[in-house]
This record gives structure tokens, sequence and C-alpha cells, in this order.
């Protein structure tokens, strides 16, 4: 069956959002954001399925609401709380081998690593007052297999894998995440 994010978290700036089971020949119909002044929203086709983009514009929240009509003619409506919020890093410490990642993650919540860069060594992230590490993931590309790790982990940023920081900032009570990829 057809599912959406009953609610969704992001940083000012655009996310993508799958229609889970949704395929080419469905139709997204009355899409719309109930303020766009905190986020506006478009239809993308991706891979023959359907996803919703989201632009956080300012810090709020909003609703976001369509509805999916299939070749059949059978309609399903979808409503999802979508809360915007300015990034700040959460981070203290972002170390990969001898590598500090803090001052690339207090631009933006992604991080590509070069291929120039350590990346293979012990991770140790520590976060800031007021955040929490709720779960780190070493993640591989394509598959999406996630596998859970500890501070302290030994891990390789390469082409085939990345690291996931999942935290919660304690004072806003949201949970988010920023990654550092590895590259070629």
């Amino acid at each position: 069956s057809l599912k959406f994010a009953k609610s969704i978290t992001l940083m000012k700036g655009e996310g993508s959002y799958g229609i889970i089971n949704s395929v080419k020949s469905d139709k997204i119909l009355n899409l719309k954001s109930s303020n766009t002044s905190v986020a506006t929203v478009k239809n993308v086709q991706f891979r023959g399925d359907h996803s919703i983009a989201i632009k956080g514009n300012k810090q709020g929240t909003t609703t976001v609401s369509f509805t999916i009509q299939r070749k059949n003619g059978k309609k399903y409506s979808f409503k999802s709380k979508i809360s915007v919020y300015n990034y700040t890093n959460p981070l203290n410490k972002c170390v990969v081998g001898k590598k500090d990642y803090k001052k690339q993650l207090d631009k933006k919540n992604t991080v590509t690593v070069s291929s120039s860069s350590p990346k293979k060594g012990k991770i140790n992230i520590t976060a800031k007052k007021g955040y929490k590490i709720e779960a780190i993931y070493y993640s591989e590309y394509g598959t999406g297999v996630q596998k859970k790790i500890k501070n302290g982990s030994s891990i390789t940023l390469d082409s085939q894998h990345y690291l996931q920081i999942i935290y919660k900032d304690t004072r806003k009570n949201y949970s988010y995440a920023v990654s550092l990829y590895g590259s070629l």
C-alpha cells in the first residue's frame, strides 16, 4: 500500500521524501503546504516513482497535504506535519583517524571526505551541550545496509561507505542526522 511520512523534520533548505509504493502512472493531486512561508512543495519523479520535494524556507511548522489517484481511479489522501529548523552543528568533535570534520559540519550537515584526507581510522565523536548522540551508523551506498557502530570503532570512508550520526536536540526535542560521505 501507499505510504508517506506522517511527520518530517528538516533543516532550512531542500529535501526529497519518497511516496512508498508509488508508480509512474499515479497522479499527484492538490499538493500544497498550509504555510508557504515555512515550506514549499513540488512533485518530482525519481526512477519511476513519485517523491515530494520540500523546500524549508524558514524555521516553523506547516502541513503538507496531497492526494494520489491510481490508474484505476482509486484515491488516497496524505497529510504530513513538517517542522523546519535552522541548522546548527551539534558536534564538538567529529574525528575520523587524525582528521576532525567539525569545522566543515559548522556550515552544513553533510560533508564529503576528499580523497586526500585520511579516510580510514577510528571515530571519535562528541556532542555539544544541549545535544545527545543517539546512534552512529556505518552505511553502504546503493544497498542501504546500515550497521550500528560504537564511538571508537574503526571505519573506512570510501566510494562504498558513509557515516551517519543521529543526534537529538534536547532543548527543541527533535532528532536529525549529520553525515560524512566517502569519495573515490
